[in-house]
């Protein structure tokens, strides 16, 4: 049968820095408020009560400004909830939006090799997202392509912010 629905899969790695501990790393994944932040069409956010079926994690509302959607698939904001669980080496995301997009990322830290995902000599530690996005193929479509736009920014201004946290310290 067919079916108007499909699923995208990415995966995008980022050394991390070797002056940055990986414990720092994790710590600012589990810093809710700054990983919202990070998406380029952020709005604002409020945080919504727990839910009975998921006590550990923290639901949020979120309103984006989505100026590049085709016409008339959504207005220029919207608004989706976030369902965001710390995991002991990072963080996982639920996203359920209008339309019945759903999309489930996680946020890693995890240890490589030398000449493994772009490190050189000696072990290092890299920021690991990867994202399953669940809806219609078109919008699919659409939410890959941003996806795949924003995260080097995204990583960017993650990077950004580890390495203002280790001023900190």
């Amino acid at each position: 049968m067919f079916s108007l629905n499909t699923t995208a899969t990415l995966h995008h790695v980022t050394p991390l820095p070797r002056t940055i501990s990986p414990t720092a790393a994790i710590n600012l994944l589990h810093n809710h408020d700054f990983l919202i932040r990070l998406d380029p069409e952020y709005v604002s956010h409020e945080a919504l009560p727990s839910s009975p079926s998921s006590p550990a994690a923290k639901r949020y509302q979120v309103t984006d400004h989505m100026n590049a959607l085709p016409a008339g698939l959504w207005d220029t904001t919207v608004k989706f909830e976030a369902e965001m669980t710390n995991l002991e080496d990072g963080i996982s995301w639920l996203i359920k939006a209008p339309l019945g997009l759903v999309q489930r990322t996680t946020w890693r830290c995890l240890k490589t090799e030398a000449g493994e995902e772009g490190q050189g000599e000696g072990e290092g530690w890299c920021l690991v997202e990867d994202v399953e996005i669940e809806a219609n193929r078109i919008l699919v479509g659409t939410v890959k392509g941003k996806c795949e736009g924003n995260w080097r920014g995204a990583h960017a201004k993650f990077l950004k912010g580890l390495e203002g946290e280790a001023e900190r310290v």
